[in-house]
Formats: C-alpha cells, structure tokens, sequence
C-alpha cells in the first residue's frame, strides 16, 4: 500500500456569512502577495528542469496552489501550456461524490471531440489515478476548457465553452455551458497568461522558470464555486491532482503531486530520470514507478453560526465508508496542546483510544485499522484542547 503524503492546505470556507479569507486577483499570475498563510499555499511542485529535447519539450508545469475566498476554492497552475490541444488535466476528488475508485482504471469515453476521449492511439480510459475521479476540468492551447464527469463505472465530457472558451491575457473568463451533470463547474471562472514572449520561449519565457513556479510565475487560475461542488457543512477534504497531456491521451513527464524519480522507468526502459514520457493510460497507483501519493489533499472547513469548533479542529475522516482503514485528519492551532482521538459506538461507549498525547500546531494524519472492527457505524471524536470534533465512521467489508 502506497504511503499518504499529506500536501495540507487550511482553507475556510464560511457557510451563512462569508468571511473573506484569501485575497487572490483571478489573472494568469502567481504574485507574491497571493503566496503565504491565508493565500496560495503550495501543493507540489515539479522539479525536474523541463528540457526541449524531451518530455513535451519546453512546456509544461511547475507548481500547484490552492485557496479560498467568500466561498471559492482556487487552484493555481504555474506553467505553460505550449499552442494546440496539449493541456493541464486536473482532476478532483470532491465530498459527498462518488467517481471511480483509487486504483481502477477511468471509464472510457467514446469518441475525440474532447481531451478526454478516444483516439487512434489510446485513451484517458484506462489511466489509473491515486484519488477517487469525481470530475476533471481541462485548458488547452487552443484555450477551450473541457470537463469530464465521472460515476464508478461511466464516463462523460464535453467542452464548455464550445471552443476557445478563455482568453490568454489574464482575463477572467465564466464558462457558459456548466449545466446538468457538469453543473458542478456552474459560476466557475478561468484566466490564463501566455508569458510574457506571448509564449515563443515556451517555459524559458515564463517569469516562474527560475524560481520553481514561485512569485511571478504566469499559468492557469481556477476559481470554483464552493456551493456548486456540493461542499458539505462541516470539516472535508476536497484531493486534486494535474497533470500535462497531449490532445490524444499521451501522458508527459509533468504531473503534480511529482513522485520521487518522477517516473523516470515507466514505459521507458533504462531510463535513468529526466522529463520521461509516461505514454497512454498509466498507472500512478503503481508504487515502483511511481512512489508517494499523486493525490494533494485540501482540508475545508464549510460552517455555520454553530459550527465553531469544527472550524478549529477541522477535521475530516476518508475514505467513508471504509474497508481495512481510514485517515483522519485535524489541525492543532498556535500552540502546542493536548490532542485526544476515541472510537465511539452509537451508545456513547468507548470502543478504543487511538491517540492521547501533545502535539505541535499543524495539520495531522492518523491512520485508523478498521479490521479489527465489527461491522457498522461508528463515532470518531477528536478533541484538540478544549475544542471537540465528531464525525461518524461506517465500517463494511
């Protein structure tokens, strides 16, 4: 089993009377007033230096971020999507959807009308991805944003915008078509910036190349509508993953989370690392090729006048139901204080103790062996000093 790598981000987003926390300017830029606490925070970088005679040449990724604000979530995309129907795939694993579990191949979905389709070559359908595939959301070259929506075992996508749906100065652009089953995109804005060259240099000509996708860096900016993507009240964990892929199903070298060795064997033999294609449909669940997690996970805190606790602790518990074990994950604020986690039956009974000890400010992981519990439906309570969370588990088979 592949270790969680956990790319926390602290968002709040504020149910009844929006807060307003990050202060992001939707334009294609990464400007260092967005990046620190309370804004952007980075959720991977690729790090490999991109080189023209491989991978996709000259173009492609180097660092996500996310954030929120008055109910949005952002993702930052640092990079340069080259001319054509190359394009940043980011996929979402969102609470209370179910798409295609973790280590099962995405559903195919017929036909080339989209990046996420069927091609003389291969398909998307296929590609395994560490995160349950609730929906994915795609920019291309040719600045059309396409979307792919996703059951456990069906498919379906189609453009947005019905062609260039974006502009690539910066501007904020909606996107017209989000309705029925891609109504989750509904109030979604997008704005991408060609580097400054107008994109000739290709990543040499993007401000970020030099610092890793840090303050400056041009790309693509998400803003999506925390109402539209079904946020639950409460604390929750919204995963994403990117990556860069040609407009016929082949997989670069770039995705984000990266893992170690950047999947430097996969599909090319005696590959010793380096901007090294993955080809069609691969298989990011594959710990040999692809060690850690390509899954960066966002903690969300959605709340009401009464849900003051839950704000602090922020905690969530995933996957739910489980089978052999789930993580739960909660923030301790400031300072260092006293944490408690209990398993609780129905009745108010302690079931077990799994943690009770001090731990530093932060957000934190614990794994949770549901083997050794009888089937059914449980209570989890975390209590972070005086600050108390509870979340119920269902246990199944």
């Amino acid at each position: 089993m592949k270790k969680l790598s956990t790319l926390a981000l602290a968002t709040t987003l504020v149910g009844a009377a929006l807060n307003a926390q990050a202060q992001i300017t939707l334009d294609g830029v990464i400007s260092a007033t967005e990046i620190g606490a309370g804004n952007y925070v980075s959720l991977g970088k690729f790090t490999t230096p991109h080189d023209p005679g491989k991978g996709f040449g000259n173009a492609g990724l180097l660092q996500m971020y996310g954030a929120n604000a008055n109910g949005k979530l952002y993702v930052g995309i640092a990079g340069t999507i080259a001319s054509g129907n190359n394009n940043f795939q980011l996929y979402m694993d969102l609470p209370n959807k179910s798409g295609v579990p973790v280590g099962t191949g995405l559903p195919t979905i017929a036909g080339s009308g989209t990046v996420f389709g069927t091609f003389a070559g291969g398909s998307i359908g296929g590609t395994k991805l560490d995160l349950e595939a609730d929906a994915a959301i795609a920019t291309t070259g040719q600045f059309d944003v396409q979307a792919a929506i996703y059951t456990a075992t069906t498919g379906q996508a189609k453009s947005l915008g019905g062609g260039a749906a974006i502009t690539s100065d910066g501007v904020p652009n909606p996107l017209y078509d989000a309705t029925g089953a891609y109504a989750i995109f509904a109030n979604t804005r997008v704005a991408y910036k060609q580097s400054p060259d107008g994109g000739l240099l290709g990543m040499t000509g993007n401000p970020g190349a030099a610092n890793g996708g840090g303050a400056g860096s041009t790309g693509l900016e998400y803003e999506f509508d925390g109402k539209a993507l079904g946020l639950p009240s409460g604390a929750s964990i919204v995963r994403v993953f990117v990556a860069y892929v040609s407009g016929d199903a082949y997989w670069s070298s770039d995705f984000i989370p990266e893992s170690v060795g950047n999947g430097k064997a996969y599909n090319t033999p005696g590959a010793t690392g380096g901007n090294n294609n993955l080809g069609y449909s691969p298989d990011f669940t594959d710990a040999t090729n692809f060690p850690g997690t390509q899954a960066a996970a966002i903690n969300l805190v959605v709340l009401s006048s009464r849900q003051a606790d839950d704000a602090v602790v922020a905690m969530s518990v995933f996957p739910n139901p489980t089978q052999g074990q789930a993580t739960i994950t909660y923030q301790v604020q400031n300072t260092t204080q006293p944490v408690a986690v209990r398993v609780i039956d129905l009745l108010g009974r302690d079931v077990r103790t799994l943690l009770d000890t001090k731990q530093t400010p932060g957000f934190h992981d614990l794994t949770v062996p549901t083997s050794e519990l009888a089937l059914g439906t449980y209570l989890i309570k975390v209590q972070v000093g005086d600050k108390v969370a509870t979340r119920r588990l269902a246990v199944s088979r």
